[in-house]
């Protein structure tokens, strides 16, 4: 389903990345440290959530669509 440079990062959220680890080293502020990974996990948890749904729901609708295909194709040989 997924392709290795499905996985490699453009060069625009490298850079981005670049820029949130220098604010989280030069952070010192541990409350705000904390807060900022709890989000993080949230958001982490409810992105993978939605991957999750999106892929549950393109499998089961091409589970429906390889089911009309085998139907035609009985038909088609069934007539024959």
């Amino acid at each position: 389903m997924f392709k290795p440079e499905d996985f490699e990062l453009p060069l625009e959220k490298q850079l981005r990345l670049r820029v949130i680890d220098k604010e989280v080293d030069d952070c010192d502020d541990r409350e705000q440290l904390k807060e900022n990974l709890k989000s993080c996990a949230y958001t982490l948890m409810r992105y993978q959530h939605i991957l999750a749904q999106i892929t549950k729901r393109q499998l089961e609708d091409e589970l429906k669509m390889f089911d009309i295909i085998g139907v035609i194709q009985d038909s088609d040989s069934n007539a024959s």
